[in-house]
Formats: structure tokens, C-alpha cells, sequence
């Protein structure tokens, strides 16, 4: 089989069935179905079957000729428009968007160039004419493809294909266009960003691509020079109305918008755990770049401490907030040999016990309300190793058989309320002998 029918073929037995129900070249029986047949639950009429047919006749076409562009090296905007109509119709055609992205290079690359090097000086004008005019097509260009893919992300947001083009988009904004230029590109893309988080505030890929956005805004700002600023009634990427200018003047870092962000995001669901990770992520890189002191340092942790007993006492079943707390916990009152340097604050083993000591008072207190809560057990027992792991690390006059007792008690409990890890809690029991 040659490579062209390969493409023609796969493209019809994967992707057309899910363009047009009626098409068919699987067996009546899968491995679900065990040999057993399959029944139409929507019987389709003869003219129906037709005009899929037709629908399908005219996909093929189109696919082949689009090949036949692709092997003859045609980049032009006719050729552009072909594979929108194709990619419509098929996202997931990767070969196209590949050859979609030497269409874009080639267009971008054939718009005329200013003005020769050493022009008269009564040219100098029209150069810088001729330069924002180049500035104004590739700009367009990168606009209007991106414009091109937004309901197609619609319609299809899982598709790997349209995100990766986006990307490539974008870097090309970076690369082709003035920094001013394509620090605009970037900041808009930020809105596509909130509206994404806004429809599924948890959807972990929505965060990981707003991580990735916003490094690059960042890499723009320290690199540009235009510090105009813009319109005091446009917002942020975190909604707080902000300039160019008063961005770069903090440091050009987006660290306190976007912590500020995740804080906006969690108070509206407790459950977003990607929000949580996506604050943990920040802390770190929070602290050192408003040069916190020791002091300070300590103060944001006993914060977000209270935060999270707050949020734990709202809500003791939702595992998101029990795991942030844990991580706040674990990275700044773990033994020494555990963790040697924290990136929130350092601390010596009276101040992580006192630490470790009040959690268990206020967990304590809420599992006598909530005394079949899995979760706030598990968090507990946590709590309790770390208790034991600080003190043997000497200096403090603590008998631990009173937190090995009530280690016992909660193993004992959980054993109960979660008999599917028996095994687990018996052999964590065991080690506390």
C-alpha cells in the first residue's frame, strides 16, 4: 500500500465514523461485546446512508487534494484556506497541521521587507512606514489563525493537535514580532486562559497552560522596552486593573497576580485542587522575590495554616484541602533528615513540634464531630509521625508513648471506617511497636 492510500485509508476507518454515524468498516462485534452482534439503536434510511456517502466522497477529495498541495510544496493563502476547510472537518489530522505551520512560515516570510539597508535620509519615513506595515500583515497573520482556532477548541478541547499549533502560534509571535507586539499576542492569550479556568476551574491542563503563558509573559516583559502604559480600565490576567509600566516596575514578575489568583479560585471551591497545587507551586518563589525575612516567612506560614484549619473545619471529607495542608506541613516541620532546607521557612524542632502539636489539637477537636471521616484519620496519623520523627531528633523533653497511644487509636479506627487497606494500617501499626 502506498503512503497516500495509507493516509486515505486511515483517515476514513478512524476519523469518518465519528463524522458520520452511518459509515462503517468495523466488524458487528467487538471485544465488549463478546462475539455478540450489534443492533442499530438508530436504524438510518437509504437516503440518509447517501448523503453520508456523498459527505464522505467529498472528504476524500478534499484530503487528496490537499496531499497533492503538500507534495508540490504549494504555500499560498488558497492552500491555507484548503486544510481550514479539511482540519474543520478532521482536527486530528496532525500531517495537515505540520504543513499548515510551513504555510504560516512561508506567508509570514514572503511579506516584502522594509526598505533596502542605506537608504536616502528622505526615505527614513517611509522605512518606518514600510516597518509597521511588515509589523501590522504578521501580526494579522499570527491573529487571525489563532482567531481561526477558537471553535475548534470548542468543539474539540482535548485535541493535542490544536493546542500544540496554538503554541507554535505563539512562539512564532515571540520570534516574528516586536516585543511590544507580541507581549499583546501573549496577554490576550491570558483571556482565553481565564475563560477556560471559568467554565472548569479544576481541569489540570487549563493550569498547566496558564503556567506556561504566563513564563512566557514574563520572559517578554523582562526582554521589552516599551513601557507605555495602557489603558488603566483593561485588567490583568488576575482581573486587578494594571499597566505595562507598573508591571515592570514590580519586578517583572506576575508571582503576587498569580498567587492572588489562586486565592480567587479556591475561595470559590474548596475542591480545586489545582488551584491549591498551582499555590504551592508560587509560595517558594513568592517569598524570595518580596525578600521575606525569617520573620515574615513565618508569618505567611501560620497564615496559610489558619487557612487551611479553617478550610478543613468547613469541609473535613474534601481530600484537596487535606493534601495542601499536609504539604504545607511536611515542607516546613519534617525531620532534618527527611528535609534539610525548606522553601517556605526554616525551622528548629521546638518550633515544627509546637507546630505539629497545635494541628493535632484543633484535628482532634474535629474528629470528635466527625469521628468516621477517613481523611482528617489519615492526616492525623501524618501529623503524628512527623511528631515522633522530630522528636528523635533530641532537644525536646516529650515522651512520645502518649502519641504512639493515640496513633494506635486512630489506626484502630481507620482499620474500621477503611477495611479495603486493612493490610496497610496493620503493617503501619506494626512499626509502632
Amino acid at each position: 500500500m502506498t503512503p497516500r492510500r495509507f493516509i486515505l485509508g486511515f483517515a476514513t476507518s478512524r476519523y469518518l465514523r465519528r463524522l458520520y454515524p452511518s459509515f462503517s468498516h468495523r466488524p458487528a462485534y467487538n471485544m465488549t461485546s463478546h462475539g455478540i452482534a450489534r443492533s442499530s439503536t438508530t436504524p438510518r434510511s437509504a437516503k440518509a446512508r447517501e448523503a453520508d456517502l456523498l459527505k464522505i466522497k467529498e472528504y476524500n477529495t478534499l484530503v487528496s487534494e490537499v496531499q497533492d498541495l503538500k507534495s508540490s510544496n504549494t504555500y499560498t493563502q488558497a492552500t491555507l484556506s484548503k486544510t481550514s476547510l479539511l482540519l474543520s472537518q478532521n482536527p486530528e489530522f496532525n500531517t495537515i497541521w505540520n504543513y499548515r505551520r510551513r504555510i504560516i512560515l512561508h506567508l509570514l516570510s514572503s511579506i516584502p521587507s522594509p526598505t533596502p539597508a542605506n537608504p536616502p535620509q528622505d526615505t527614513t519615513e517611509s522605512t518606518e512606514e514600510d516597518e509597521k506595515r511588515v509589523e501590522k500583515e504578521k501580526s494579522s497573520l499570527i491573529s487571525s489563525e489563532l482567531q481561526y482556532l477558537l471553535p475548534l477548541l470548542q468543539s474539540y478541547p482535548k485535541c493535542y493537535w490544536i493546542w500544540n499549533y496554538r503554541i507554535f502560534l505563539l512562539q512564532t509571535a515571540s520570534a516574528q514580532l516586536s516585543h511590544p507586539t507580541a507581549l499583546k499576542v501573549w496577554k490576550a492569550e491570558m483571556g482565553l486562559v481565564n475563560k477556560m479556568l471559568s467554565r472548569d476551574a479544576r481541569n489540570f491542563h487549563g493550569w498547566g497552560y496558564r503556567r506556561f503563558v504566563v513564563s512566557n509573559v514574563e520572559k517578554l516583559l523582562t526582554t521589552s522596552t516599551d513601557t507605555t502604559p495602557v489603558d488603566e480600565s483593561t485588567k490583568t490576567v488576575s482581573g486587578v486593573s494594571k499597566s505595562m509600566k507598573e508591571e515592570e516596575e514590580e519586578g517583572l514578575s506576575m508571582v503576587e497576580s498569580e498567587f492572588a489568583y489562586t486565592s480567587e479560585m479556591y475561595k470559590k471551591s474548596l475542591s480545586n485542587f489545582s488551584a491549591w497545587h498551582n499555590r504551592s507551586k508560587l509560595i517558594p518563589r513568592l517569598l524570595n522575590e518580596r525578600n521575606a525575612t525569617m520573620e515574615e516567612r513565618r508569618t505567611f506560614l501560620d497564615g496559610e495554616l489558619a487557612t487551611m484549619q479553617e478550610a478543613i473545619f468547613t469541609d473535613p471529607y474534601d481530600q484537596s484541602i487535606h493534601l495542601y495542608n499536609l504539604h504545607l506541613i511536611t515542607s516546613t516541620c519534617s525531620p532534618l533528615e527527611s528535609v534539610r532546607v525548606s522553601d517556605i521557612v526554616d525551622l528548629i524542632p521546638p518550633q515544627k513540634f509546637m507546630i505539629l502539636l497545635e494541628t493535632t489539637k484543633w484535628m482532634k477537636e474535629l474528629l470528635e464531630e466527625e469521628p468516621e471521616c477517613r481523611l482528617l484519620l489519615e492526616s492525623l496519623i501524618s501529623v503524628g509521625q512527623l511528631m515522633l520523627g522530630v522528636l528523635a531528633e533530641g532537644g525536646l523533653d516529650v515522651d512520645g508513648g502518649e502519641i504512639r497511644q493515640d496513633l494506635r487509636e486512630w489506626l484502630d479506627k481507620l482499620m474500621e471506617v477503611d477495611p479495603m487497606r486493612m493490610g496497610r494500617w496493620k503493617e503501619l501499626a506494626g512499626t509502632l511497636e
